[in-house]
């Protein structure tokens, strides 16, 4: 790799690239000057072609003299790149990973990063081809909160506040604290208005809007009414960070736009994103593995999880984890963890195989000397 590197640095250098550059210009020049000449004598319009076709032979021949130099380049750099990179990924593909209906899964995937991404016309039209089952409800709350995230930018609060109002109980439930936020970037905008009568709108904005969050958030309004003793010189203020800071509407969209996809029960990235960003990662372990099975002459046959556990980052854990302690398999919807009346929590197979499958076999739970029956255990919410 490096040898290429100063291979293009040499070309650089030689000015190669910028040749070529000049001799495109030229002949770019060339069609334009025939172009006006013919513009202004039509009858010379036979003359200058012939002249127009003999000069287009010579600077293509131009072209490709100075093309030679990068293809050889090029050509050498594909080359290093295959022989550095000879690997098949196909070894990290598990053909029975997706159902029979594995396309559709793809597509749907595909259709709902669309329509995250306010990609709207596109979405439909995928998902009028592909005949995907995907609500327009779903669809128009996102063109909500795109329009929402317009006035945004526009740095018009309206929307975003009318919007956490009508979600207020549901949004409390959550902890959040958006609807406080955006009603204290009001207030801020309010004050720092370049007109004169800034501060007077912020306080009879304050004493509209505030009331409300006296309970919860009383510490943080004092310290918003405090700035008002020093709205001569808020630069030098304790309040700077507060009133000037330059990320405050960038913050306060990505805080929307994630509390906004938690209410309708996703993340705010894309699942496809988030997919494509987790299998880079996972793909040289999941080579490697494949790499030692063909050794092994064995097949990768789990279906619903991986064969090794892959390191991802903490950003990509979305919900708790519960591994049994008595298979080592972490718990699925299909073997949930259940809890014993000892209190002491299990897989479900795990449990079916302590009692040999039968319902009302009493068994000893393996970590105390307390005996149960499977109908006794409970299935545990994480």
């Amino acid at each position: 790799m490096d040898a290429i590197t100063k291979e293009f640095n040499r070309l650089e250098k030689n000015g190669s690239f910028d040749k070529y550059i000049d001799d495109v210009d030229g002949l770019i020049e060339l069609l334009q000057k025939t172009r006006k000449t013919i513009d202004a004598a039509p009858q010379s319009r036979r003359e200058q072609l012939a002249i127009l076709k003999s000069g287009c032979t010579s600077w293509t021949n131009k072209m490709a003299e100075s093309q030679k130099d990068i293809y050889g380049a090029l050509s050498k750099y594909a080359k290093v790149l295959d022989k550095k990179f000879k690997v098949d990924i196909e070894a990290a593909y598990n053909p029975n990973a997706f159902p029979q209906s594995g396309d559709k899964l793809l597509d749907r995937a595909v259709a709902m990063h669309l329509i995250r991404d306010g990609q709207f016309q596109v979405a439909d039209k995928l998902i009028q081809e592909a005949d995907l089952d995907i609500p327009e409800a779903l669809e128009q709350e996102f063109m909500d909160m795109y329009r929402i995230l317009e006035s945004l930018k526009q740095k018009d609060l309206g929307p975003a506040i009318e919007w956490a109002a009508s979600k207020r109980d549901r949004l409390a439930q959550s902890g959040s604290n958006l609807e406080f936020n955006l009603h204290s970037l009001q207030f801020v905008h309010l004050f720092t208005h370049p007109n004169g009568n800034g501060t007077r709108l912020a306080l009879e904005y304050a004493r509209e809007n505030f009331a409300v969050f006296g309970d919860r958030y009383l510490a943080d309004i004092s310290k918003l009414m405090c700035a008002f003793l020093f709205q001569s010189n808020l630069q030098a203020s304790p309040y700077a960070s507060t009133f000037l800071s330059p990320s405050a509407w960038d913050d306060v969209a990505h805080s929307f736009t994630k509390e906004f996809c938690s209410l309708l029960g996703l993340s705010p990235d894309s699942p496809l994103y988030l997919a494509a960003l987790a299998g880079a990662i996972a793909l040289p372990t999941l080579l490697k593995v494949g790499s030692i099975m063909r050794e092994k002459q064995t097949e990768w046959s789990s279906e619903n999880e991986l064969p090794v556990e892959i390191p991802l980052p903490p950003s990509f854990q979305f919900h708790a984890i519960f591994v049994c302690p008595v298979s080592k398999e972490q718990t699925t919807d299909e073997n949930p963890p259940m809890m014993m009346p000892c209190g002491h929590i299990v897989a479900k197979d795990s449990l079916a195989r302590m009692s040999k499958g039968n319902p009302n076999q009493r068994f000893k739970c393996p970590y105390c000397p307390n005996e149960s029956i499977p109908n006794q255990a409970i299935r545990v919410y994480f």
